[in-house]
């Protein structure tokens, strides 16, 4: 193998010996274009790989998504609004440990048929199962049916019953489709439809927030809630 290719290279030599410097320059790129187009792509890849393995964030410090919201609202409830800035601000996260997700690109309704046949859908799906998802917005409707399917925490079990006890008053209930959890009505939401997000606009028709089944910041969640006015009630 090894003189194989000594062999080629003494050939490319000596043609590019009797060449000017134009002629070699036009015979590279005629014929290793693609080596060097290779190359370089792989050299790429490796620095990008290498970059994201050492070098960025990869976990999520908060993560709610609004569901269902306009386009045009994502100024006011998105990354690049004064509510996610000033939830960073109050909670002091360092997000070179951490990111702090505020999406809006979420379009589906789980409570007609067929309203879960989206990408969408799978995504948010996929954002619950990895345990990224702390909360989401959404309306009631469509939060009883995700709930129902058990992406949603109970808050009436574990930790979330002690957390969310003063929002009691504001549960949304909806009856599991597994029977063997429950085949009673269990609380998987809390109206905040007169809580500053609320009243933004943004859902017209109310608006009901769910904790993530496999969230790790239950606790972020009702500091959310807190800064977005909705208030509870001691139990």
């Amino acid at each position: 193998m090894k003189e194989k290719f000594g062999k080629f290279l003494a050939s490319e030599k000596k043609k590019l010996a009797g060449m000017d410097r134009r002629q070699k320059i036009a015979y590279l790129a005629e014929y290793y274009w693609l080596w060097a187009l290779g190359i370089f792509g792989g050299l790429f890849m490796a620095v990008y790989i290498l970059w994201h393995a050492f070098f960025t964030v990869k976990d999520y410090r908060f993560y709610v998504l609004f569901v269902n919201a306009p386009i045009e609202a994502s100024q006011e409830i998105g990354n690049r609004s004064a509510l996610r800035q000033g939830f960073i601000d109050r909670m002091g996260y360092d997000l070179k440990e951490g990111m702090v997700e505020f999406g809006t690109a979420s379009y589906f309704n789980a409570a007609v048929d067929g309203g879960t046949n989206n990408s969408y859908f799978q995504s948010f799906v996929a954002v619950v199962e990895a345990g990224h998802l702390d909360a989401a917005v959404m309306e009631e409707d469509n939060l009883k049916a995700v709930g129902a399917a058990g992406r949603f925490l109970d808050l009436s079990r574990g930790e979330a019953a002690d957390l969310f006890a003063p929002y009691a008053d504001r549960f949304v209930y909806a009856v599991p489709y597994d029977t063997e959890y429950s085949e009673d009505p269990v609380p998987v939401g809390i109206d905040i439809s007169d809580s500053d997000l609320g009243r933004m606009g943004v859902y017209e028709d109310g608006c009901v927030l769910g904790i993530g089944a496999y969230s790790s910041h239950p606790e972020d969640v009702k500091a959310f809630l807190e800064y977005i006015g909705a208030e509870g009630r001691q139990p």
